[in-house]
């Protein structure tokens, strides 16, 4: 749980620690919960002081310095907007009461927080023992998002197998997504606009954040999956969780779910630890953003690097995973993407990247394509890297720095190749556009407009337009049917850089990518959203020759806390989460895609 979010009631809670005395009789007048809860945001009692009564669910946060009670009323009323839960702030409470029982309490009325709560407490009795936990079982989706601020304080049971959608905030927070599916980004699905956002409406009806039930930050251990995060032993999107049951909290980040028992955790979607084979003769082609691979070179003191690893050891741990991703790829062609622009120099990024990868393979197996010494004017560049065995590049290879790449988007960079297999040419153009952060402050169509494809939306169109123009000039000076266009264009697979490419006449591989429940292909996750960022386009007589297109999922589904960082890790999670293996090597998955001629 993020404890900036819970500052206000933690404080509000310490103000209610005043005395309390137990009653050796309940009475039978009383306001129920449910006229305190009211059945709105807020209670129309605020500020009252009263008497109510309910049985005990158990504690808020029983590890912290200022855990809560929670209660229920016994008998549920006949209004479904109105909460049966209600939060009592009284840590002393907290530690006396246990499940079952039913007591008498009276306080003032107050919102902490997103909560309701009975604070002040003056009086207090317990009136039975041993009272049925009221216990509610609920199926995902909610009807609307409203339903969640009636259930607020209450027990829940989810009978259904739940699937892991975020893992984000999990080594921070403690905290994990859980919907009935996987959630998709709307944009990868539906088209922008109307259809975008309504899909997106109705998703959120499928999701409840599943909390450790803590207000530590950096916990050790990181509580999922049940036992405990290593790099061996991960959750990855797409898992399945059963037996998910606990409380319903209200926090500024939103509704959390605090678990009264460990749940179940299952492998539903498992590590690859190759992509698949390549068929004997195929020509494979990689696209792979290797998230800021940066190695100082050049720059006094070499670290922290501008955008990568921050001192040496990280910059170790971070090599050590991307090359076991490379190496495993098997690919003849690969573009990289966020490659710092530091030029050729065998301390250089690129220069490294291949070293090391040659190191790895044994032998001088792979080249890089070299161009301007420091293309554009961003931090980061696009490259190419190729298997000396199998392809040989022909012509002179091309960057354009004019228009849109000369600032936001990064030049493109295209290089023609033969085929030494089959003696076919291509050309493969690798591209990185402008991404959706960092909205311009002024109005325009850069901004974000609500449509679902988020900021600089006008700026990829004009990049997907001008890398289309630009192509078919062939630029690297030998005439190629056969043209792929790979990379990270920031954009999901029916926004408007896609589609702009698709209406040039490029074809969007794998070709149709959709089936009941969404996309097949995803190599991002944000917030809870699956879709695909990076993309592959090709020209008619390419696309035939398609045998096998994979997103290979190392990294989207996997928790950002197994990458190379060290910040914010004990000195166990130092040598029990990272391990330089392929996963979490980046947070955008490789595309491997395999053509026969």
């Amino acid at each position: 749980m993020h404890t900036p979010k819970l500052s206000k009631l933690v404080v509000a809670v310490a103000v209610s620690l005043l005395s309390w005395q137990v009653t050796a009789t309940c009475s039978t007048d009383f306001t129920p919960i449910q006229q305190i809860q009211g059945d709105g945001a807020q209670s129309p009692l605020a500020g009252k002081t009263l008497t109510t009564q309910g049985v005990v669910l158990g504690t808020m946060y029983p590890g912290s310095k200022q855990p809560s009670l929670l209660i229920q009323s016994l008998k549920a009323d006949s209004n479904p907007a109105t909460a049966e839960a209600l939060m009592i702030a009284d840590s002393q409470l907290a530690a006396l009461y246990q499940p079952g029982q039913l007591v008498q309490l009276t306080g003032t009325v107050r919102e902490l927080g997103k909560m309701t709560a009975l604070t002040n407490i003056t009086a207090s009795a317990v009136c039975a023992e041993q009272q049925p936990l009221p216990k509610l079982q609920l199926q995902l989706p909610v009807k609307q998002l409203n339903d969640w601020e009636a259930l607020e304080g209450q027990y829940l049971v989810f009978p259904q197998t739940l699937v892991v959608n975020d893992s984000y905030p999990l080594a921070r927070y403690g905290e994990i997504l859980l919907a009935d599916r996987r959630l998709m980004v709307s944009t990868e699905v539906k088209k922008p606009g109307a259809e975008a956002q309504t899909f997106e409406k109705q998703q959120q009806l499928h999701e409840i954040w599943l909390d450790d039930h803590s207000v530590r930050q950096n916990p050790e251990p990181i509580p999922f999956p049940t036992g405990g995060l290593s790099a061996d032993k991960t959750v990855r999107v797409g898992d399945e969780v059963r037996g998910v049951e606990g409380f319903l909290v209200q926090t500024k980040a939103g509704y959390r779910l605090l678990p009264t028992k460990a749940p179940a955790f299952a492998s539903a979607n498992p590590r690859s630890n190759t992509p698949k084979t390549k068929p004997d003769g195929a020509l494979r082609v990689a696209s792979f953003n290797v998230l800021n691979f940066f190695t100082g070179a050049g720059q006094t003191p070499q670290f922290p690097t501008k955008r990568g690893a921050s001192n040496a050891d990280e910059l170790v741990r971070q090599q050590g995973k991307m090359i076991a991703a490379l190496s495993a790829m098997d690919a003849d062609i690969i573009g990289l993407l966020e490659v710092e622009n530091n030029g050729y120099a065998t301390d250089g990024a690129l220069a490294t990247i291949v070293r090391l990868l040659n190191e790895k393979l044994g032998s001088t197996v792979f080249a890089f394509v070299e161009t301007a010494d420091k293309p554009g004017t961003d931090q980061i560049k696009v490259a190419l890297i190729y298997r000396i065995a199998s392809v040989k590049p022909l012509g002179q290879p091309a960057m354009n720095m004019t228009g849109p790449f000369v600032r936001g988007s990064r030049a493109p960079l295209a290089q023609s190749f033969v085929h030494q297999g089959s003696n076919t040419e291509l050309l493969v153009s690798v591209n990185h556009f402008k991404s959706k952060g960092s909205c311009p402050k002024l109005p325009g169509a850069d901004n974000d407009n609500n449509d679902g494809q988020s900021c600089w939306n006008a700026a990829r169109v004009i990049a997907a337009k001008t890398l289309a123009s630009w192509l078919a000039t062939q630029p690297t000076g030998q005439k190629a049917t056969h043209q792929l266009v790979i990379g990270d264009l920031n954009a999901y697979r029916l926004e408007d850089p896609v589609t702009t490419l698709e209406q040039a006449g490029w074809q969007h591989l794998p070709g149709a990518t959709l089936d009941k429940n969404g996309a097949v292909h995803w190599s991002y996750v944000y917030k809870g959203r699956s879709g695909s960022l990076d993309h592959a386009l090709a020209t008619k007589t390419l696309a035939e020759k398609l045998v096998q297109f994979e997103h290979w999922h190392i990294n989207a589904d996997e928790p950002a806390v197994l990458d190379y960082n060290t910040e914010h890790k004990s000195k166990n999670q130092l040598k029990n989460l990272y391990a330089p293996t392929p996963f979490r090597s980046s947070d955008h998955d490789p595309l491997v895609m395999d053509f026969k001629f």
